[in-house]
């Protein structure tokens, strides 16, 4: 009897399976012939023409198709492979040499590969069709168990129909025992394979992704109001108040500009994180915090990105529950001492900005050095607002409502005139904000001179102002701190 060829197709991360199935095939008839590129090929071999010629030659064809549906593991050149042999059978049934396609067969643990799901699929598991569950790890283990299972029936079948006579008396007891050892080898193969594969990832905090396109020419793109985010489990209900898992980069930002507003430095932290990353370059992670709906604190930290052919990326950004640093707003001296905190904070940040932009007022030159200042300007501001949202005193929404601060103070003509102030500083903010915003435009609706001489007109007290409040701030927490005092 001539040999009986068996051409074993397999993604080389399955090697150990492939070699598995060999020894099983062998150990159980000296008259099958087994190839396995790894092999088979020696070098100099015409890869592709051996192969032809391997497939061409051989009676069964068993593909090895392990583990879940992965990008890392490429069938292509099985499914090509594949595609081969099943030319060869229909060739074989035009000539009636065969009528069967039985003969072509797959062996999958997890997934039926879709384009083979016509032929001969062997499901391996290490249970058996009565659900018992075998030793394969036991060497000694030679359980019927075993024959009682799809692997077992299709090396009983491999020796039945390679020949017009079968290959092995299946009802001899040693032949039975050979077969019952390769399909413990093979099984625990199977399993040994895929012990390590990722099936599942379990995410502890909440995390997002967004996709960067390949860079258009040396334009790299960053993170754009249309970009989509994509949100793990219940993340943006947790962070945003969002419902679903998917919303784009705008709609998160509006989302909170909503709800506090302002824009967390976070955002254009992220931003310009991205844009790093789309340059391929390691990003800066942010200092600031993220204040989910339900005042909980979370530090948002860059964690990766996968990179693909086309140099596309897909960022990752977790968010690391941070410690509350809420005062007891409750408390009047604890909102006195925020108060003050921030005050004092403002003095050391943001004055001394305003000073070097009325030294540079009456310069023409250095127009690059003025929008810089304004955007420093801008981004201290938001910091100490961010900040005091942070501490729990949050700017009110409505204008006719009274800032939390003011809360603190006694009744009488310093509230009022804290009063008035404050009003005059969050209609200036806003009146700033949209000058500079407007000398930062790619139009240059205003241009940085301009910009920096409205921006020292409206800020010009803001000392004397700032001297105020610290002074006023002081001398009501020396009182609430009195009639707060803990009784001994």
């Amino acid at each position: 009897m001539g040999q009986i060829g068996v051409f074993i197709s397999y993604n080389h991360q399955d090697k150990i399976i492939a070699d598995a199935i060999v020894e099983a095939l062998t150990s159980i008839s000296s008259d099958l012939s087994v190839f396995i590129d790894h092999s088979g090929l020696e070098g100099g071999d015409d890869y592709e023409s051996k192969l032809s010629k391997s497939i061409q030659h051989s009676q069964w064809f068993i593909m090895i198709c392990s583990g879940h549906s992965r990008p890392s593991k490429d069938m292509g050149w099985c499914l090509y492979e594949a595609g081969q042999f099943r030319a060869k059978l229909e060739l074989e049934l035009e000539n009636q040499t065969n009528n069967s396609h039985s003969r072509m067969c797959y062996l999958y643990d997890s997934e039926k590969p879709s384009k083979l799901t016509r032929y001969q699929g062997t499901c391996v598991t290490q249970l058996n069709r009565a659900g018992s569950k075998l030793n394969v790890d036991l060497e000694t283990d030679d359980s019927l168990n075993y024959e009682d299972t799809e692997l077992f029936s299709l090396l009983g079948l491999i020796l039945e129909r390679s020949a017009a006579q079968p290959l092995r008396d299946l009802n001899d007891q040693n032949v039975r025992k050979l077969m019952r050892v390769g399909v413990r080898r093979v099984t625990r193969a199977f399993i040994r394979n895929q012990i390590d594969e990722q099936v599942d990832e379990i995410v502890f905090q909440p995390r997002l992704s967004f996709r960067l396109p390949p860079p258009d020419g040396n334009d790299p793109t960053g993170l754009t109001s249309d970009t989509v985010v994509l949100g793990e489990d219940n993340t943006f209900a947790v962070l945003f108040g969002i419902a679903g898992s998917s919303t784009t980069w705008g709609a998160i930002k509006n989302s909170n500009l909503a709800d506090y507003g302002t824009e967390p430095l976070w955002f254009a932290d992220l931003e310009a994180a991205a844009f790093e990353m789309a340059k391929g370059r390691i990003p800066a992670q942010t200092d600031s915090l993220c204040i989910a709906g339900d005042n909980s604190f979370f530090r948002p930290l860059v964690a990766r990105y996968e990179k693909y052919q086309s140099n596309a990326k897909k960022c990752y950004v977790v968010f690391i529950p941070a410690r509350n640093r809420q005062f007891a707003v409750s408390l009047r001296t604890s909102l006195l001492l925020c108060g003050l905190i921030l005050s004092v904070r403002f003095r050391q940040r943001v004055l001394p900005i305003v000073t070097d932009l009325k030294a540079m007022q009456a310069s023409s030159n250095s127009l690059s050095r003025k929008l810089e200042l304004l955007a420093k300007l801008q981004k201290e501001i938001i910091a100490i607002e961010n900040e005091s949202v942070e501490f729990g005193m949050a700017i009110p929404k409505d204008e006719h409502d009274d800032h939390p601060l003011l809360n603190s103070f006694r009744d009488g003509p310093q509230k009022d005139m804290l009063r008035d102030e404050i009003s005059w500083w969050i209609m200036t903010r806003s009146l700033i904000f949209e000058k500079i915003s407007a000398a930062k435009s790619a139009s240059k609706e205003t241009s940085p001179s301009d910009a920096t001489s409205f921006v020292v007109e409206k800020l010009n007290k803001l000392s004397e102002i700032n001297s105020t409040f610290i002074m006023a701030l002081c001398e009501e927490l020396l009182y609430a701190e009195k009639i707060e005092r803990p009784k001994t």
